[in-house]
Formats: structure tokens, sequence, C-alpha cells
């Protein structure tokens, strides 16, 4: 049992291969084409333009990834698979560097403190000192009491 997204991936790469000239698609072992057709979703019709190229169309994460899985392991000869991993390995170096600096520890807790000094700076700004004056009345005691030197 697969997942749904997985299932509608492989009912795209169905349509795909079912548009593709039958060199191609003789390449593919009978067994994969049986699982493919034995997990592919019978809710989900992919809509794809055909008259696109590959590239061009709005293909599901797992279609792309179903499609990668068929051209290295079927369509390559020796010298474009070791060309493609080598690719593969590069995009995957550069995705775990974006990880590593959008998650880095360390980086999150400088971002951190300096949220927290703006913040403190915002507030220091929109602090104001209110001077609190005293009503007529309070006024008029105070100044009674300072003529007679009471407290």
């Amino acid at each position: 049992m697969v997942s749904a997204s997985f299932s509608e991936g492989i009912s795209e790469t169905l349509d795909i291969l079912n548009h593709m000239d039958k060199e191609y698609t003789d390449m593919i072992p009978e067994k994969f084409k049986e699982f493919l057709n034995k997990n592919k979703s019978t809710i989900y019709t992919p809509k794809l333009d055909h008259s696109k190229k590959i590239n061009e169309m709005d293909l599901k994460e797992k279609t792309k990834d179903i499609l990668a899985t068929i051209y290295m392991n079927y369509w390559c000869n020796d010298i474009q698979k070791t060309d493609y991993k080598k690719l593969l390995n590069e995009n995957e170096a550069k995705y775990q560097e974006e990880i590593r600096e959008k998650y880095n520890p360390d980086n999150m807790f400088k971002k951190h403190s300096q949220a927290t000094t703006s913040k403190e700076n915002i507030m220091e700004e929109n602090v104001t000192i209110i001077e609190y004056k005293d009503s007529i009345f309070k006024c008029l005691i105070k100044k009674i009491k300072n003529i007679f030197h009471i407290n």
C-alpha cells in the first residue's frame, strides 16, 4: 500500500509513459510497469498538457521523483548515469547547506538576541515620562502646609 500522493504521482508517470515513444517504454522492465499499474491511483486522473515539454508541465513532486528514477535506471548509459548522480549529489549538498543555514541553532539564538534588543529599543522609544500633576486642591493644601511648615 502506497500513500495517496505517491499513487497520484504514479498515475501521472503512467500518463506520461503512455504518450512517449515505444522505444523508451520498452526499456522499462515489465515487473516495474506492473508495479506502477498495480499502485496507480484509482481516483486521480491526471490532466497534463502533452503538447508541452516535460520540464514545462506542472508535475507533482512524486512524479518527478519516479521519472528521475526511471531515467537514471533504465534510460541512461554509464556516462550519463555518473553525470546525473553527480548533479543529484551537488543539488543535495546545496539543499543541505540551505537547511543548515536556515536551522543552525547558533544563528537562531543570534537572531533571537537581536530581535530582543530591537524590541527593547522600540520599547524605550515608546516610553515617555508622564509628569504627574496634582489637582488644584492638592496644590493649595501643599502650599498651606509649606507656609505653616507642616509635612
